[in-house]
């Protein structure tokens, strides 16, 4: 018995010295020392200063982006750097980051908020009266907060999408181009040529508020309130900032057999009061537009397109389309490679062409995008080739666009 006693009393000795070696070899390879709670806790607020918070327990918080930027060229004679190189940010799809998050109320209830920058250094790529005298710019993309329920649908409240936005506009493809609209040249090229894509049919981010239904197979119906928001660069347009917007949505997603199915159909009421010297001093807009895409997953062949029409009671009726088709797969294995070509024409009225100073407008283009899927990347090139009748018949100009770049998310 004693023997047995003086035995494990030896090994639990031999036990605890080799752990208090082992202790202190694994300090001295961390470069601990005696001083290891301090070195850990510095460590730690180091950690936690560089990292996003939370704010609290029950509200998550998700942070997300991309970044996008492009050399573009044109031939545009009256255009900005005409015949060069120009580095600059790629607005079919700007640069942003977002915060947004989410805490349950209950199984079928949720609580939630959205807001989303927008950020550039090329005044070519941002919206007209946002960019500062530098030409660097940061505006609210989004800033809203939602209820969501799985039996009676979300409404959002704040600055977002209406919910014509993007109705015209639906396409499967990851083309890193928005259809129907001429976005890469921005204001590189000249008025004439970028006047006819000045009314974008589709619709904005706007303050509103905003209803959608749960989707029932595969429709989901939705219906919003927005207007104007206060800006000190249009004070001297509309002081009043009456403009208000009523519209409703349709839209479906499926897919049967292999092929993938989007469309949306929508209508949208547009009031306007003008306070300028123009050929009408107030003004109503009935909008109807709609977009859809097929794609045949085995095969990655798709086609999708947009038709769009605008009656401004007091300046003319204008109207637009577009189609596009190709084929998406991975062929060479980082990821899928998009080929496309495309279409699209905005055409005005005579009244809208006396009011508006312009003709009607046309492109084509082709287009590659290259997804590297282990780094979210995309790499692409664009080609666009956009002509417009002036408000002379016989007056055609027209301008060769090429831009090539690269976009990560994050």
């Amino acid at each position: 018995m004693t023997r047995g006693l003086m035995k494990t009393a030896s090994g639990i000795a031999i036990a605890a010295a080799a752990g208090l070696f082992a202790s202190s070899a694994m300090a001295a390879d961390l470069g601990i020392g005696g001083n290891c709670c301090a070195d850990l806790e510095e460590r730690v607020a180091e950690l936690e200063a560089t990292t996003a918070r939370k704010g609290n327990r029950v509200v998550s918080l998700t942070v997300y982006g991309r970044i996008t930027e492009g050399i573009l060229w044109h031939d545009d004679d009256d255009g900005y750097r005409e015949g060069k190189l120009t580095v600059r940010d790629d607005g079919a799809s700007p640069t942003m980051f977002g915060f947004r998050g989410e805490a349950q109320i209950r199984p079928d209830l949720t609580a939630g908020y959205n807001i989303e920058f927008g950020v550039s250094a090329d005044a070519g790529t941002a919206a007209a009266g946002s960019q500062g005298g530098s030409g660097d710019w940061i505006s609210i993309r989004h800033n809203y907060v939602y209820l969501d329920s799985q039996t009676f649908g979300r409404i959002s409240l704040g600055q977002t999408s209406q919910v014509t936005d993007g109705l015209y506009e639906i396409n499967l493809a990851n083309t890193v181009i928005v259809p129907g609209d001429l976005n890469e040249g921005g204001s590189v090229l000249n008025p004439v040529l970028t006047t006819p894509w000045v009314y974008n049919f589709d619709g904005e981010r706007r303050q509103g508020v905003y209803y959608r239904t749960p989707s029932f197979a595969g429709f989901m119906l939705s219906a919003g309130y927005s207007h104007e928001s206060r800006s000190v660069a249009s004070t001297e347009v509309s002081p009043f900032e009456a403009n208000d917007y009523w519209e409703v949505a349709l839209r479906y997603a499926g897919e049967f057999n292999g092929v993938r199915i989007a469309a949306g159909i929508g209508y949208r009421h547009e009031d306007y009061r003008w306070n300028a010297p123009v050929p009408y001093q107030d003004d109503e807009a009935d909008v109807w537009l709609g977009s859809g895409s097929i794609m045949h997953m085995p095969t990655g062949l798709f086609v999708s397109g947009g038709l769009a029409q605008a009656d401004f009671d007091a300046s003319g009726k204008q109207t637009g389309f577009w189609v596009m088709a190709g084929i998406e797969k991975n062929f060479f294995g980082p990821g899928t490679t998009t080929l496309f070509g495309e279409y699209s024409e905005h055409n005005y009225n005579d009244v809208a062409e006396a009011a508006f100073q312009t003709g009607d407008g046309s492109f084509w283009g082709l287009g590659v995008v290259q997804r590297i899927d282990a780094a979210a990347t995309d790499l692409f090139l664009k080609y666009r080739n956009v002509e417009v009748n002036d408000a002379d018949p016989d007056a055609v100009d027209s301008a060769n666009i090429v831009i090539g770049g690269m976009r990560i998310q994050f």
